[in-house]
């Protein structure tokens, strides 16, 4: 645990707790570290879990089957991230795959434990119950932008809303996105050689111009239609 101890710190559900004190505060939740092989499932759907995990090392993919049996990319995490914690507090059975994109270490946190207010509740762990809420709203957030992409009636439209929000979230016209081509198809919901397609054609368009996953809008203006 302490040598993860400095990327808890600067994750924002713990940050400005003092360093001293983190520690003691993972002592009363019984912390579990486990570690996973790149491509083995960690959460499958209809599973319940009283945890919820942080990243703690490599990459998770966290995915959706549809009603064929495709898994699709709804978001990669990074070390530091928190997956699970919707399902653990609301006690609802998991909708989600959540997979090892490459040897991973995740610690779990019982989410009871988490939220257990008592009459002698650290006052920092009230501070990391609030910067939960204000987590579970940037997600909420999160999904309601990447249902607007999915809402285009094509996959051009799709597409370019996408790079629009990557850019504004950049706030630059040269940025690079967090996904590969087959990741960014899988998250648009789109055919890998469509996709390819079409960025081919909004290239040739003078719209965008791209290297691997690194982008440039040439238009704005026309990249948010």
């Amino acid at each position: 645990m302490e040598k993860y101890l400095p990327l808890l710190m600067g994750m924002p559900l713990f940050r400005e707790i003092p360093g001293e004190e983190l520690p003691n505060l993972f002592a009363e939740w019984n912390p579990i570290i486990r570690t996973y092989s790149a491509d083995n499932f960690l959460l499958t759907p209809g599973e319940i879990t009283s945890h919820f995990g942080i990243l703690l090392e490599g990459q998770l993919n966290i995915m959706k089957e549809d009603y064929t049996g495709n898994a699709v990319l709804l978001t990669r995490l990074d070390p530091g991230d928190l997956f699970a914690e919707a399902f653990a507090f609301a006690h609802l059975p998991v909708s989600v795959l959540v997979e090892a994109a490459q040897n991973a270490a995740v610690l779990w946190l019982d989410a009871s434990l988490l939220s257990a207010v008592r009459p002698n509740t650290n006052v920092y762990q009230l501070q990391i119950q609030t910067r939960l809420l204000q987590i579970f709203a940037r997600k909420n957030v999160f999904l309601t932008g990447r249902i607007d992409h999915l809402s285009r009636r094509t996959l051009r439209d799709k597409l370019l809303s996408y790079l629009y929000e990557q850019a504004q979230l950049s706030d630059s016209a040269y940025f690079t996105i967090p996904l590969n081509r087959q990741e960014l198809a899988d998250y648009l919901a789109a055919d890998r050689s469509a996709l390819s397609a079409v960025l081919g054609k909004l290239k040739k368009e003078g719209l965008i111009d791209y290297h691997k996953n690194q982008f440039t809008l040439k238009n704005q203006d026309s990249s948010q239609s």
